[in-house]
């Protein structure tokens, strides 16, 4: 009886230290084969990236977390390493990689060349725009299975009984193997309970040793099949967590590398993500929106509207846009524009809707402005063409008219055809600027002369509507370089601007002065009507004109400022205002002269 029982024992050790031994080798398989098939579907630049960069097989490697593996590497086709990681003291042995593409998967074994112990390797090919690029290559020490402490402790609690009820007479056997009944029993109703029947029919309390052996092995070989299938649902489910991570935070990164506002809302309407350009546009920070419920965090009545109408919509499979005045400032417009989300491989199934706020307020003001530069350019020009028109007709009955009054009619004549010219260089310099071929001819310029001739072209103007020109320039101002045509429109256009919005009576001061680090300053200054603190910020932008009644007042086709602003950071310089309504205004250049060495260094 004590040889049966030992016999006993020692069957069942081998049986549970196979059973645990093959557990062991799938588990391996398992994880070799997942890991190589999810790495051979990733990306190629992740596989192998730039310097500094993380790759994904360590990743993927490090969240297995397998005491047995030895390596991971990426060759190309030609068996050279691309990328490799290894457990300390590994060593990647060489491996003839397959060349037909229906052995590219697979698994072999090989020896390691450090140590001699066998490695399991399972391999998978690396594409790289749809064409092979190499291999990726992942291997396991085949060590064998041990029994671990628990399952000795159960193993010598089932061996005890057995042993001690063998000592016994036959009759107290049949007695006390009665609990092995209950449990074979418990045992078959487990294993119903997953759709197995037992292999060995029959009364539970009539079974022998032999039968509850086969029922045992049975119920472990039921056992190590779930354990190995909830093993490959946790490591499948941990690598595919680690690939929508990584898949989530590169779709971040490139949302939030977009220059406008970006909101994704899913089918219900709520806020699934928002990047930092979004707070400043509604007001609400990231944390309040995320998650909620727009009714919660949205303060605009149309913003809501329009998101509200994504819920559950059919529209919300179809574009939308529209464009709101921000409550808080009546200066900015926004315009919100939605896309909807479909599934990459189901164009019918909707995800949800990228909204996309952009602050459109420069374009919408520079399409107002252009309108109204229209009119006004129309208006400016269609007067001149009246004068034009009305004089010409009274030259052409000469004979009436005294040489005093030819005279006036050809002034008048000549004055509208040169404001023409103007407005018509003004948008030709404007259209050369904005197209990038207007170059700058730098020649040697003496400033005192450049800025009398403007003065002197000016006086006359001045004179005609009351108002005193003073020109306040040092003899010793000395030579710049810089386009001289083109300088002088800008200086043109603020000593005309500073004339036109001065009342009869007032004075208009230009100046010049030397400063520090071989920097120049050019300053036109007037006693005018002034402008307020909202339209300086404003004053120099393309079409732009103030909209109070002294301005529009005054003919004006808002190309001046912008013109001369342009001119001057051509020279590398600035064009600055200061000013307040009935102050007058002061505008003032700065730019740096260029020495004298350096201009002989160019002109060799």
């Amino acid at each position: 009886m004590i040889t049966a029982t030992l016999v006993v024992i020692a069957i069942v050790i081998v049986l549970l230290f196979k059973n645990q031994t093959k557990l062991h080798e799938e588990k391996t398989r398992v994880q070799g084969v997942a890991l190589t098939r999810a790495l051979s579907g990733a990306e190629y630049s992740q596989l192998v990236p730039q310097t500094g960069q993380h790759s994904l097989v360590r990743s993927l490697v490090n969240a297995q977390g397998n005491e047995n593996f030895a390596y991971a590497v990426v060759v190309n086709v030609s068996g050279e390493k691309l990328y490799e990681t290894t457990s300390a003291g590994s060593i990647t042995p060489t491996a003839t990689m397959p060349t037909e593409p229906y052995s590219w998967f697979g698994e072999h074994n090989v020896i390691s060349p450090g140590d001699g112990r066998e490695i399991r390797e399972f391999f998978a090919p690396v594409m790289k725009d749809g064409h092979l690029a190499g291999f990726i290559r992942a291997g396991y020490y085949n060590q064998q299975a041990t029994i671990m402490s628990n399952q000795i402790s159960s193993l010598g609690l089932m061996a005890l009984p057995i042993f001690l009820l063998t000592t016994l007479s036959y009759f107290l056997i049949r007695r006390e193997t009665r609990p092995l009944g209950q449990l074979s029993k418990r045992m078959e109703e487990a294993m119903l309970s997953y759709g197995v029947q037992l292999s060995t029919p029959g009364p539970a309390h009539d079974i022998n040793l032999a039968d509850f052996i086969q029922r045992f092995d049975q119920f472990m070989q039921l056992v190590q099949s779930r354990v190995n299938k909830l093993d490959n649902e946790s490591l499948a489910s941990r690598t595919g967590a680690h690939l929508i991570t990584y898949k989530q935070e590169k779709a971040e990164s490139a949302l939030n590398a977009i220059p406008d506002a970006v909101l994704v809302i899913d089918d219900a309407c709520i806020p699934t993500f928002a990047n930092a350009k979004l707070e400043p546009i509604l007001g609400v920070s990231r944390e309040e929106i995320i998650g909620r419920q727009p009714q919660e965090w949205c303060k605009n009545k149309e913003v809501l509207a329009f998101l509200l109408r994504f819920r559950s919509s059919p529209s919300a499979k179809r574009s939308a846009n529209m464009e709101y005045v921000s409550e808080g400032n009546p200066d900015q417009r926004i315009s919100v524009a939605a896309y909807p989300l479909f599934s990459p491989r189901d164009q019918t199934t909707l995800f949800g809707m990228l909204v996309i706020f952009r602050d459109i307020s420069k374009e919408y003001f520079a399409r107002q402005a252009g309108v109204e530069f229209v009119s006004r350019v129309s208006h400016e020009l269609k007067t001149p063409l009246h004068i034009l028109a009305a004089y010409s007709e009274l030259l052409l009955d000469h004979a009436s008219l005294t040489e005093t009054e030819e005279v006036d009619a050809v002034n008048a004549i000549h004055g509208e055809v040169e404001r023409m010219t103007g407005l018509i260089n003004n948008l030709l310099n404007i259209s050369k600027m904005d197209t990038g071929t207007l170059q700058l001819v730098r020649k040697r310029v003496k400033l005192h002369d450049l800025m009398q001739d403007a003065f002197d072209s000016m006086s006359n103007n001045a004179l005609g509507k009351g108002i005193v020109l003073e020109l306040k320039i040092p003899p010793d101002l000395g030579s710049v370089r810089l386009d001289k045509d083109l300088f002088r429109i800008a200086i043109d256009n603020l000593l005309g601007n500073a004339i036109k919005y001065s009342n009869p009576g007032g004075k208009v001061t230009v100046s010049a002065q030397n400063l520090d680090n071989d920097q120049m300053q050019i300053s036109v200054r007037d006693r005018g009507i002034g402008i307020s603190p909202e339209d300086c910020e404003k004053i120099f932008l393309k079409f732009y004109r103030a909209s109070n009644s002294e301005t529009a007042s005054r003919s004006g086709h808002g190309l001046g400022l912008y013109l001369a602003r342009q001119i001057v950071s051509l020279h590398h310089g600035t064009l600055t205002v200061n000013s307040g309504p009935g102050k007058g205004s002061e505008f003032i250049i700065t730019f740096k002269a260029q020495p004298f060495q350096l201009e002989e260094s160019q002109d060799r």
